[in-house]
């Protein structure tokens, strides 16, 4: 949920081979291509730092840092972060400081170091505003929402989302606004206002088949799944899901492949076809594996499993895979799911015969 895709490399008129680089560094990251995209980052600092430009420089540092940070190799991205905020420091670069700020609050986030990344993305609003940067303003106040929407302050994370979208609009940093959208519409559905979690989710997709962005159109075609379940619109919710698919494949995300078995179970169970819906996820699950990166994809599968339990008049396998569902939010530190879950727990408790 936070966003990566912060603050392009510094845009130019000039036709310097740093600017080259760093144009097509940034079309590869928008195709979901991080290593070509890592490389050609390289590319633009080395030639950058050669001509002297060290913004572009500490930028393209950057942008290798959120390459490393989508493949998971968190260390190099630290690494590489924190060279670039030296070069930032060391050359007077607020704008490119405070920037560096708000990539190391996700880092933190990502390892979840939850408390770690609030004081970051804090600082980064706080130079952000000093500064006039409209669009990290907006990137700072929606990496606070997400840290909301953690504890469950839900009308705080959708607080700082609107104020996230409110900035883009001001800066016309249409990709950011697209995921700004995602992120509203989770908050709404969380508060289960499911029409207005359509409408945004909606919005974000249509600003990703306008600017052809292959890795948030999968997350948001997956997230909109789940208010059409909720209303009962079944047929567009797989065929959003079928949308999903086709592009976290194109580009090997599978958080978002994990989240369309398990929204796909969601929509067979409604259907009342629950043997399909042990399939996916099953699917779902396997997925998932071992990776100690996906333990919320792994409890969000045990919680709509326990769901399914439940249908199936199973209620004390409902209760022991909400159980391992609560110790995994509990581990993460997502206080609020954590608690859910365990409301759910004692709810389906009391329907087990003494």
């Amino acid at each position: 949920m936070p966003i990566i895709n912060e603050p392009r490399v510094r845009a130019t008129d000039t036709l310097e081979p740093s600017a080259d680089a760093a144009s097509r560094a940034t079309a590869a990251e928008r195709a979901g291509d991080w290593n070509e995209a890592a490389g050609l980052y390289a590319v633009t600092f080395r030639t950058a730092l050669g001509q002297g430009e060290f913004e572009r420089a500490a930028d393209a540092l950057r942008g290798q840092a959120r390459m490393r940070l989508q493949q998971g190799r968190y260390e190099e991205a630290e690494e590489l972060l924190e060279l670039s905020l030296e070069i930032a420091r060391q050359h007077g670069l607020a704008a490119a400081e405070a920037r560096g700020c708000n990539v190391l609050g996700i880092i933190r986030y990502s390892q979840r170091d939850w408390a770690g990344a609030q004081p970051l993305y804090e600082q980064a609003l706080e130079m952000a505003l000093d500064g006039g940067d409209d669009e990290l303003t907006g990137l700072a106040c929606l990496n606070l929402g997400v840290l909301a929407n953690l504890r469950g302050d839900y009308h705080e994370a959708r607080r700082r989302y609107l104020e996230g979208i409110g900035s883009f609009v001001r800066s016309g940093s249409t990709a950011n606004a697209m995921l700004a959208y995602n992120n509203l519409g989770i908050a709404s559905a969380d508060l289960q206002e499911w029409m207005e979690a359509e409408v945004y989710f909606s919005r974000g997709i249509e600003i990703a088949e306008r600017l052809r962005h292959a890795p948030p159109a999968g997350m948001l075609y997956s997230n909109l799944a789940k208010p059409l379940i909720q209303v009962g619109e079944l047929d567009r919710a797989r065929a959003s899901l079928d949308l999903a698919e086709e592009a976290a494949r194109r580009v090997g995300d599978t958080s978002t492949l994990t989240d369309v078995e398990r929204f796909r179970a969601m929509a067979a169970r409604a259907d009342g076809d629950l043997d399909a819906a042990e399939r996916h996820l099953s699917a779902a699950l396997a997925r998932v594996g071992g990776n100690e990166d996906m333990e919320q994809e792994r409890a969000e599968v045990y919680r709509e499993w326990a769901e399914l339990a439940r249908a199936q008049g199973k209620p004390e396998v409902a209760v022991e895979r909400l159980r391992e569902a609560a110790l995994a939010f509990t581990r993460m530190g997502m206080v609020a799911d954590a608690e859910a879950v365990r409301r759910r727990v004692a709810e389906i408790s009391a329907e087990i015969p003494a």
